[in-house]
Order: structure tokens, then sequence, then C-alpha cells
């Protein structure tokens, strides 16, 4: 089987590329097939080869898709056919909600992460709004397949966008092998360049923005510090995403309590993660909530929000709250922070849990999917 797959945004940060990254890895492992990537520019070519192994294809973009990828990549070059993009292929996998009009004979298929940006699109740009929400019920109509992360998405495009049960299929992700209970030793390296203490600071990891909820953390925290004196600074690990200013503003301005780490290399990471006290990640919505399973690899004890996506990969390793309730994010940290039993419960049930998730047998079941969408084709 000839696979086609949209590379854009492989090297960016966030959980998307960290999809498209792992998976086209997991993919290239199994035999019989060959991968060709769509990159866009000549730049994520190159940033692309070096994150994929030598036998997968990468396609020199010509001319006229180099000028329209400038203006938006995907969705601009969208009303290309597949062949114009990466030449004859079996299946077309776009990884990021969006599918090039027209496909010739290629199978289609389309992963689509979640609905907000139709559910709640005052989470996101505009630009991006008007560019993949606004095609995405008729991007899911023409999918031979469509994928999903979590039963959770999977349910709701059934529901909202009328998709075929048949025709779409949840297909967990996992965290990367980098992600594991390191040694003390190794941990204290890394976090002390960051000003931090090991066991005496809370982590949150991923972008700053709206849906993810920062605002809230912040006030429970501050619920926490009118009560409790011994409570540990929050680091925050990641981008500062759309609609941030006001949050950066009041998290610079809160002093030593908070640190703005910004984003940080996967090794660091992985240390981070594993000396923190706890993570908190009290998102608004999701379609996976990788940092979850990640922080778990590592043996560190999670507070997330009690939503569909993390209830599915969180089972009973982890303390869940409502997102919407500053007090119950205070009262999950500081049972999370206490409660020595606890830590240590969460601690031994969270590398069990996750472990149970792994990119090989999401390679696996993404090849099955390519092949239904084929038989629908």
């Amino acid at each position: 089987m000839r696979i086609g797959l949209d590379a854009s945004m492989l090297g960016h940060g966030g959980g998307i590329p960290t999809y498209a990254e792992h998976l086209i890895r997991g993919l290239a492992k199994i035999p019989g097939h060959s991968l060709v990537l769509w990159c866009g520019t000549r730049t994520s070519q190159a940033r692309v080869r070096r994150l994929v192994p030598e036998r997968v294809e990468t396609v020199e973009p010509g001319f006229a898709v180099r000028m329209l990828s400038r203006l938006g990549l995907f969705a601009c070059v969208n009303p290309l056919p597949i062949e114009r993009l990466v030449g004859a292929v079996d299946v077309f996998h776009g990884l990021n909600y969006l599918l090039p009009s027209h496909s010739g004979r290629a199978a289609r298929l389309v992963t689509v992460h979640d609905l907000s940006i139709l559910t709640h699109p005052e989470w996101h740009p505009a630009m991006r709004n008007r560019l993949m929400g606004w095609p995405l019920p008729r991007t899911v109509a023409r999918a031979h397949h469509v994928i999903t992360d979590c039963e959770a998405v999977r349910g709701e495009v059934i529901e909202r966008l009328r998709a075929r049960p048949d025709r779409v299929s949840a297909i967990p992700l996992a965290p990367s092998s980098d992600f594991r209970v390191l040694s003390p030793e190794a941990i204290d390296q890394v976090v002390r360049r960051y000003g931090l203490t090991a066991g005496d600071y809370i982590l949150f990891a991923g972008a700053i923005e709206p849906r993810k909820n920062v605002g809230r953390l912040l006030d429970a925290l501050e619920l926490l510090r009118a009560r409790w004196r011994d409570v540990p600074r929050l680091a925050l690990v990641g981008p500062s995403g759309w609609r941030s200013r006001e949050l950066v503003t009041r998290i610079r301005s809160a002093g030593s309590s908070l640190r703005l780490l910004g984003p940080v290399p996967r090794s660091d990471l992985v240390a981070l993660m594993g000396g923190a006290s706890v993570l908190a990640y009290p998102s608004l919505s999701e379609g996976f909530g990788l940092p979850v399973l990640e922080a778990m690899a590592c043996g560190t004890p999670v507070v997330a929000a009690r939503i569909g996506p993390i209830i599915e990969i969180a089972g009973d390793a982890a303390l869940l709250v409502d997102p919407t309730e500053p007090g119950d994010i205070a009262q999950g940290l500081k049972r999370a922070l206490e409660d020595s039993g606890l830590r240590a419960d969460l601690a031994k049930r969270g590398p069990a849990q996750a472990a149970k998730f792994s990119w090989e047998r999401t390679a696996a079941a993404t090849l099955t999917a390519y092949t239904k969408a084929l038989a629908a084709r």
C-alpha cells in the first residue's frame, strides 16, 4: 500500500505534531507499505526529514504549491488534487482536520482530534475557524474513513456530523518512550536549571490559551494560598497561544509563586514532569489529553479535568475534578499534595496505566483504518 500523509505540521510544538511524528514513525516500522509525506514548503521538508526515518519519502513542493503554502499551508492548497501534492497513492491521510478537495483514486481519511472548533468557536482564532472549522462537516462527509483520538470524540462526530458509525474509528495516542521514571539525580540536574526544586512545584504542561483553563487554575491556587501557606509554586510549560496576553501578564506579575517556562525540549519536559509534586491539567476540552499520560508514565500524580477523553485515558490512576469550579480544582490539588498515601498510590498506578498505550498499537490500528477506507472507496 502506498500511503500519502499531510506532514506539514511536523516539527512544531503541541499535541498534533507529536501525533503526526509518532504515527509516521510507527507506520514506517510496519513492512510492506511505503509512505510519502506532503510537507508544504521546503523549510518544512527539511524539518520533516530530521524527524522521520530515512526510507520515508518526502515530496519536493512545486512552485505553485510553495506559493499557496506560504499563505496558509494545507488550507490554501486544499483545492489541489492529491496527485499534485504526493503523486499517485492508494490512501491519503489528513492528520489535522483537512483533506484536499480532489482525491483521484485515493481513499481519503481524516483525523478529527476534537470538535471544539464547532462547539466553542470562541476558543479559536477567526482564521482557524474559517480555514478549518467551516469546512469540517463537508470534510467528514467526503472522507471514506474518519479517525478520532478517543471514543468520546468518536461519539460526537457520529452524532453532530452524522457520520456512519462503521466509518469512524477511535484510535488512542500514547506517551513517547522518553517519558519514564527517572532517577532523582537525573531529575535534579534538569529542574535546577529552571530555578525549581524537585518535589516542590506544581506543573502545568500545555498552551496558554482559553480552552486549557489556566485562568481557573490560577484562581484555584489563590484559594489554596488564602487557606494554606505551604502551597508549592506553579511552573507552566508550553507556548503562549491565542488570547494569552492577559494570562501571561497575570502570571508574570505574581512573582516567585508562578514560573512561566515557555516551550522546553522533550528531554527536559520528562525531567520536569518527573520532578513535579503533581501535574495540574484542568483543561475544558481535549481530543485526548496526552500530557496526562506522559506525567503518569513519569510516576507523577495527576489532577485533571473530569471530561470524557481524560476519563477514558486516566482510568483510576488520576484524581479528576470539575474544571469549571476553581474550588474543586483547589481541593483536588490539596488532596494530592497533602495525602501521602494517595500520592504513593497514584505514583504506582500511573506508569501501569500509561503502559496500556503504545504508538505501535496506534500505528497498527491506523493501518486497519486504511484498509477500511479502501473497502469503502
